[in-house]
């Protein structure tokens, strides 16, 4: 699940995040000055088109790395940005006659100096907030594989009824492979295709058998007759392959839950 952008939502994220634009633009367009032997001018305009451009890619690039967690992507995404940066910051100061391409040659190291050292500060302040608000998230609803006494069922499921407007489906709990929630509903994955039924994962979370079902993030539940395997992916982040080639995403606490109940 995408976390909203920090930039959204925090007004102290955001202010960190003016404030290291500003620092990128005074601390390049000094350098451009000093050792660029580039006029004042064409230095601010300059430093202020790239770092500039650089946020804009900063800030779009908070749902790259929601998704894409894999190291060897992100230093693509980085080099990649760079460039792209680079590029429309020449040709812009080259239309409006700002520097000659001796001038921006002469001056590229420092641009490239502080282009990754500003994305580098950019990404590891949106990796502390990523950690921080996916442990908020999952101490509001984290699978604890404990049912209060109050709601334990003196029978499990042995079937889930759907309605699809004037009929009805009973999904078998063999034939149930994961449950996804989305929204005020969840969405039921098995053998015959996809419902989607207005309930809440709390629910099945306290009415499937447990030996059968474990919740492994706050917005999946499981079959564990249907993993094949269970892999590290990232910092306290697991994957969960199914029979049928799905891939699910485990939390930690999912996937401590998920060794106790596997015998692991």
């Amino acid at each position: 699940m995408i976390q909203p952008h920090p930039f959204s939502n925090s007004r102290l994220s955001l202010t960190a995040g003016i404030l290291l634009t500003l620092l990128g633009i005074a601390l390049l367009g000094g350098l451009l000055i000093l050792y660029g032997e580039i006029p004042l001018l064409a230095a601010g305009a300059d430093a202020g088109l790239f770092v500039g451009l650089l946020a804009v890619c900063g800030i779009l690039s908070w749902f790259f790395f929601t998704y894409i967690r894999v190291w060897q992507a992100q230093i693509v995404m980085t080099l990649l940005v760079q460039v792209i940066c680079l590029g429309v910051c020449y040709t812009a100061v080259s239309l409006l006659e700002l520097e000659d391409i001796t001038s921006f040659g002469r001056a590229l190291p420092l641009r490239l100096a502080i282009g990754v050292l500003y994305w580098i500060v950019l990404m590891q302040g949106y990796h502390i907030l990523q950690i921080k608000g996916e442990k908020q998230e999952q101490e509001k609803e984290e699978p604890t594989g404990i049912l209060p006494a109050a709601a334990e069922p003196s029978e499990w499921l042995d079937r889930i009824s759907v309605k699809d407007g004037v009929r009805i489906h009973l999904v078998r709990l063999d034939e149930l492979h994961y449950i996804q929630a989305c929204g005020d509903y969840v969405t039921l994955f098995t053998t015959t295709g996809q419902y989607i039924k207005e309930q809440t994962m709390k629910y099945f979370e306290t009415q499937l058998p447990p030996a059968a079902f474990v919740r492994i993030h706050r917005s999946t539940i499981v079959s564990t007759e249907q993993i094949t395997r269970v892999e590290l992916f990232g910092k306290e982040s697991y994957r969960v392959r199914l029979k049928n080639g799905t891939i699910l995403r485990a939390s930690g606490a999912g996937y401590k839950l998920l060794k106790e109940r596997l015998n692991l």
